[in-house]
């Protein structure tokens, strides 16, 4: 894993495979899909494949294998033919349906994807969830050892640092996260407010689990199946009013959100009005995504009614996308920034130079310490001190070398590990961009 014209790295192999929106269909991708037992459980049987360390994770837009060898490792056509496998059944997947990338490539993609350039919609970090809940079972299972712990633990802090710095993730995505972000700039705070949706299509259960997820007050459903209405309202917590009733109980709720097919206003203009005079001044808010309309857009002009509609949600989606497309190239220089910081650490545990790099601190310190204090002795002992010292700290630099140079003969992971121990106790690498400790 190294970069072009830096230094050589220590022998490990790692190695990606996977599928995803830009390589197979949402059926395929479906069926590939790994559950966090399924992902639990297959770890054994990819361990088995001679791999030193795995991580498996899944989510709509992908699944991906990443795995690190120290002694080898499967081919590529071995790993996608294991993933084929495991999810294959009676319908295999194809095998062009997959990729693979290896090295420095495959930990830059990894990089992309938490920060949400690689999504299907650009920002969307729903992909990190699924990341970090492979990455926990890897660790549970101990299948993540120390290289993939590092890989990983990059990429939280990629999308942590695209999240920070720029605007990549925000705004709204779709039409229900439009509806549920103009609700938000509408009355601030949701847990005190009473909403009712008018549908239970996708669009509409998209709109009840973001109202959920945002706390709202209190979650009506209504819908002219009453059992379409109950399956949705169970899964957000919340209740359901007959398709009949429904308007007797308008001058209670909020927001209101409609989305109906082929139900051309459902709710008038003279209904709004009517409504509005029980709620003594009260805002109400309505989202109308039905087509046609559900709602008289006439009841937008209605004092404090405010109106959104299809064009609306569409239009916020739109610039929101811009923006984070805007924002692309300063996240690609982060993902560049933390993928040089990782590779250069990596070829930092080479033994040689981490002996070098340890020597150099402890001789700065002598060095100081007995300029500091040589005038306390007389002319003639001052090279005594001097190469005594010499001596003392040639020989604590000692111990920890040859304990280094001895685990070049054990398993490396261990070397590995104890060499990244020295540079962090000694803070080696953080000395090296001291221009004071090159001079």
């Amino acid at each position: 894993m190294q970069l072009a014209n830096e230094a050589p790295s220590p022998s490990v192999n790692t190695v990606c495979v996977g599928i995803s929106h830009q390589t197979a269909p949402a059926e395929l991708r479906a069926q590939m899909r790994f559950s966090a037992g399924e992902i639990r459980s297959a770890h054994p049987r990819i361990r088995a494949l001679g791999l030193s360390e795995c991580v498996l994770f899944s989510s709509n837009d992908r699944t991906e294998l990443y795995a690190a060898g120290y002694e080898g490792i499967p081919s590529v056509d071995e790993l996608v033919r294991f993933l084929m496998s495991e999810k294959g059944g009676e319908s295999p997947i194809p095998a062009k349906s997959f990729f693979s990338l290896k090295g420095g490539d495959a930990v830059e993609h990894l990089l992309r994807v938490a920060a949400g350039l690689d999504s299907m919609i650009i920002g969307d970090t729903e992909t990190l969830g699924a990341i970090s809940e492979g990455f926990a079972i890897a660790q549970e299972t101990g299948a993540a050892g120390f290289l993939l712990q590092q890989i990983f633990a990059a990429a939280q802090g990629t999308h942590d640092k695209a999240k920070a710095r720029t605007l990549i993730s925000d705004g709204a995505i779709s039409v229900s996260s439009a509806a549920v972000e103009l609700a938000q700039r509408i009355f601030d705070d949701l847990t005190q407010r009473r909403a009712l949706i008018i549908g239970a299509g996708e669009t509409a259960q998209m709109t009840a689990r973001l109202l959920h997820a945002k706390g709202i007050g209190s979650l009506a459903i209504t819908h002219k199946n009453p059992e379409r209405a109950s399956q949705l309202a169970a899964t957000v917590g919340g209740t359901t009013i007959p398709f009949d009733a429904f308007r007797e109980l308008l001058p209670g709720i909020d927001i209101i959100i409609a989305s109906l097919q082929s139900e051309p206003h459902i709710l008038t203009s003279r209904s709004i009005k009517e409504v509005g005079k029980s709620r003594h001044g009260q805002t109400l808010f309505l989202i109308d995504c039905g087509i046609p309309h559900n709602i008289d857009p006439f009841a937008g002009e209605l004092e404090n009614v405010f109106l959104y509609d299809l064009d609306t949600l569409n239009l916020m989606v739109s610039e929101s996308i811009a923006q984070r497309r805007a924002h692309a190239p300063d996240v690609e220089a982060i993902v560049q920034e933390e993928l040089k910081r990782l590779l250069s650490w990596y070829s930092s545990l080479e033994t040689s130079p981490t002996v070098e790099a340890l020597g150099k601190v402890i001789e700065k310190i002598r060095s100081e310490e007995v300029a500091r204090e040589i005038h306390r002795f007389k002319s003639q002992d001052r090279k005594v001190v001097d190469d005594l010292t010499k001596r003392i700290t040639e020989r604590i630099v000692q111990i920890p070398a040859e304990h280094l140079k001895m685990g070049r003969e054990g398993r490396l992971p261990d070397r590995l590990q104890n060499v990244s121990l020295v540079r962090k106790l000694f803070g080696l690498d953080s000395r090296e961009d001291d221009p004071s400790d090159k001079q």
